[in-house]
């Protein structure tokens, strides 16, 4: 479950620092614990996959990936419960909502 080192970038959120990526999803691992992950989908599409395709992308405005956005979804995560462990949280119309399987 560890991130691979490669392009990681740092930020603070409640005093405790995170590792996070951008890549489709942002991954985020904390500092003190690498085998904990965090997935926040916040809808991001290629805009290019649409392209030329009878197929319209998601009904709703993708957020941009920040840092100010990263440290709001971590904050959020933390107060849905995120401590250790994997969890993914979905970003939709300015709510943050764990993902279910079923």
């Amino acid at each position: 479950m560890t991130l691979s080192k490669k392009g990681l970038r740092t930020i603070v959120v409640e005093n405790r620092k995170f590792y996070w990526k951008f890549t489709g999803k942002i991954f985020v691992s904390p500092d003190e614990d690498t085998n904990s992950l965090l997935i926040i989908d916040f809808g991001w599409y290629d805009i290019w996959d649409y392209a030329g395709s009878a197929n319209k992308p998601p009904d709703f405005e993708p957020q941009i990936a920040t840092p100010k956005f990263v440290a709001a979804s971590i904050a959020a995560a933390l107060k849905l419960g995120w401590t250790t462990g994997k969890m993914v949280v979905l970003y939709r119309n300015g709510e943050y909502t764990l993902e279910t399987t079923e």
